[in-house]
């Protein structure tokens, strides 16, 4: 997994504010949600209403962040604490939600999922024509998953 850095690592160190998913959830949606993450990852799971803004973009992106607190939220923790140390050092009231989506997600809040994009006409077809003789886009044979109770 790569490390997500930003250009600007001159945050001053201490305390950030931070809230569980669980204390979120009781404020949402009436607070200002940040998702950090990448774009391809904010597309595969979002919180509904969040604002996306890679960590790698948010320092050419501060005009995109709302006059209010900004809660920052990334897959666990680590890349919003980032921001927040970074938005923080810059005068942005912050909040961090420890533990991400994933934990926002366990708790059982609402998340949005958004299927993959379809393949091009020529390329569904070939993969149908293969997944029907029992091969993979490689001519390999396609490996079935079964979930044991």
């Amino acid at each position: 997994m790569p490390h997500h850095t930003t250009p600007d690592r001159d945050f001053p160190p201490g305390p950030l504010r931070t809230i569980t998913a669980d204390g979120l959830a009781e404020l949402w949606p009436g607070v200002a949600l940040v998702d950090v993450r990448s774009r391809q990852e904010y597309f595969t799971a979002f919180i509904p209403g969040s604002l996306n803004i890679p960590l790698e973009e948010l320092p050419s992106r501060l005009t995109d962040l709302p006059d209010t607190t900004v809660y920052l939220l990334c897959g666990s923790g680590k890349r919003s604490s980032e921001a927040a140390r970074m938005l923080t050092s810059r005068g942005n009231d912050t909040v961090n939600v420890a533990g991400g989506i994933t934990e926002w997600y366990r708790g059982g809040h609402p998340v949005t999922y958004t299927p993959p994009p379809p393949n091009p006409a020529g390329q569904a077809n070939q993969t149908h024509r293969a997944n029907r003789a029992g091969l993979g886009k490689l001519g390999r044979p396609l490996k079935t998953w079964r979930r044991t109770p």
